[in-house]
C-alpha cells in the first residue's frame, strides 16, 4: 500500500517517537474540505507488541496533542487518540485519527 498525503511520513514519525515500529494494522482516509482548506481525515490502527508494548505505545502517546511533526507539504492539523487497547496476547492497539491539510 502506498501512502501518500503526508500521511507515511506521519507513521514513520509516530514510530520515531514510540522507539519501536508499530504494526499498521488499519489505514482508512476520507477526503476533508472547507472553505480554505482540503485534506484528508485518518483513522490509523497500530498495534504495539512485545514485552515493552504498554511503554512503547505510552511514548508514542506522551506528548502528542503538543507534538510537531514534518509533513513536507502537508500540514497535520489535528491529531488525538481515540482509543487504546490491550489485545489477548498483550499487544497494545492504538488507534489514532489525524487531519491533514495540504499546504498548497
Amino acid at each position: 500500500m502506498r501512502l501518500g498525503g503526508g500521511l507515511a511520513r506521519l507513521v514513520r514519525q509516530l514510530s520515531d517517537r514510540a522507539g519501536a515500529q508499530p504494526i499498521v494494522e488499519q489505514l482508512r482516509s476520507t477526503p476533508w474540505h472547507s472553505i480554505t482548506f482540503s485534506g484528508a481525515r485518518h483513522d490509523i490502527v497500530l498495534r504495539f507488541a512485545g514485552d515493552e508494548a504498554a511503554d512503547h505505545a505510552a511514548a508514542m502517546a506522551d506528548g502528542l496533542d503538543y507534538a510537531e511533526f514534518d509533513l513536507g507539504a502537508h500540514i497535520l492539523a489535528d491529531i488525538a487518540i481515540a482509543r487504546q487497547s490491550t489485545a489477548d496476547d498483550g499487544s497494545i492497539i492504538v488507534t489514532l485519527e489525524a487531519l491533514i491539510l495540504e499546504s498548497d
